[in-house]
């Protein structure tokens, strides 16, 4: 009996000891509607590469274009933000100061989903900032946005990864 209280101390003592599992997210910007991409936790595993788009314009200085080149930690996720302009699930970055006194804020990787994860689509040729369409649906306000369709999406895929591996905490942004 004390060996196996011995044992279970030091198995807690482990555990207790072992760096807390987190995601860490990189993005290649390489284009406004196809970039890459990825999240990886701190043992190695991977999601592999996931398209995703950035902006409407590519001098990252601007409001709205797409997301400066550096380093941004993720403050929080959400699986059903009711936002105005973005909803569902997303990850809220740090703001970043640019060299000509642009600030930007409101920065957040995300798709378009309603805030309960589901579409809000109406007739065929208008786009609805609830409801993933197709390619023009990368482009954001600045954000990083991934696909939302087709099922199952790649939003799904890196909410799916930090849900199992561990709050994301950081970003890398590099061309």
């Amino acid at each position: 009996m004390k060996l196996l209280r011995l044992l279970l101390v030091a198995a807690a003592m482990l555990v207790w000891a072992a760096p807390a599992s987190a995601s860490y997210f990189y993005y290649h910007r390489t284009s406004l509607i196809n970039s890459t991409f990825e999240v990886m936790d701190n043992y190695g595993d991977w999601t592999g590469y996931i398209r995703a788009g950035s902006g409407s314009g590519s001098d990252a200085c601007e409001h709205y274009n797409w997301i400066p080149l550096g380093y941004y930690a993720v403050y929080w996720h959400d699986d059903n933000y009711a936002g105005t302009k973005i909803q569902g699930r997303v990850w809220r970055l740090s703001d970043y100061q640019c060299s000509n006194g642009v600030r930007r804020t409101e920065l957040f990787v995300h798709s378009e989903e309603t805030s309960g994860q589901g579409q809000s689509c109406g007739p065929a040729g208008t786009d609805y900032p609830f409801c993933w369409e197709g390619d023009h649906d990368y482009y954001s306000y600045g954000c990083i946005k991934v696909a939302r369709q087709p099922v199952p999406s790649d939003l799904r895929q890196v909410d799916s990864f930090v849900h199992a591996y561990g709050m994301a905490t950081d970003l890398w942004v590099f061309s």
